[in-house]
């Protein structure tokens, strides 16, 4: 079964990560007078944190997820699941767990009492996969959760455990981002709302139905994408 995936990030809000992340902040190693490392950190060091600490959307190790959008290989629209600012991630994780298990009982065989035996194993599919499915793996982890199907790890091979049409399209020695594969294949720009920086401050100031959208709208490119690629790769989209 595939499911195609995006989740959408935001930096850590750990006292102690923003803490231990400020203190360590310096200057360029040019600097060397005690008075001028004194005026950089009066005049750049707040923003130097600042960029450090947005950054950590980036590391799964202490950013977090807000938004995971998923769809499968049919018509329906795809399925968005946003927390608030004032939920927890670990919560949005079962929520995802749940859906993915749920969607694969759906494909199970059943037993003679009518119980399901074995469902589809998910097959997920993202735009620079190793990101979105490491960030999920490692999140998981942090929170001491483990889904009931498999969800490829940060070891996990591309092409055989998981699909990315970053790869597919580029190989392993190039990139492209998702929107210019979009404008290549003459598809729907997914980044006309905004990029995934905007995304986790609408997140931040609320606006949840922003965030849903623009996530769903990086599901369906991939699923797009995914399935103009599928012929040329020698199988079928679905």
């Amino acid at each position: 079964m595939h499911i195609f995936i995006d989740i959408e990030t935001a930096p850590t809000e750990n006292e102690g990560t923003i803490a231990a992340i400020r203190a360590g902040i310096r200057p360029p190693a040019t600097y060397k007078k005690p008075e001028s490392i004194a005026a950089w950190h009066e005049s750049e060091g707040e923003a130097a944190a600042l960029e450090a600490i947005g950054r950590t959307a980036l590391d799964a190790a202490s950013g977090q997820i807000v938004t995971i959008g998923l769809a499968r290989d049919d018509d329906a629209p795809p399925l968005v699941l946003v927390r608030s600012p004032a939920q927890q991630e670990a919560d949005l994780l079962r929520r995802f767990f749940e859906q993915v298990a749920a969607w694969t009982t759906e494909t199970a065989v059943l037993d003679a009492t009518g119980q399901p035996v074995w469902g589809a194993e998910p097959f997920f599919i993202a735009h620079n996969a190793a990101f979105d499915l490491g960030f999920l793996w490692r999140r998981s982890v942090v929170h001491g959760l483990r889904p009931s199907f498999r969800l490829p790890g940060p070891n996990a091979r591309a092409g055989r455990e998981y699909g990315c049409t970053m790869l597919a399209w580029a190989g392993y020695r190039e990139r492209i981002s998702l929107q210019a594969l979009c404008r290549a294949l003459a598809l729907p720009d997914p980044k006309a709302e905004g990029t995934g920086a905007q995304a986790w401050q609408w997140w931040r100031e609320g606006d949840l139905d922003r965030v849903a959208r623009y996530c769903a709208g990086d599901v369906e490119a991939v699923r797009q994408i995914w399935q103009r690629l599928a012929p040329m790769m020698g199988g079928t989209a679905a």
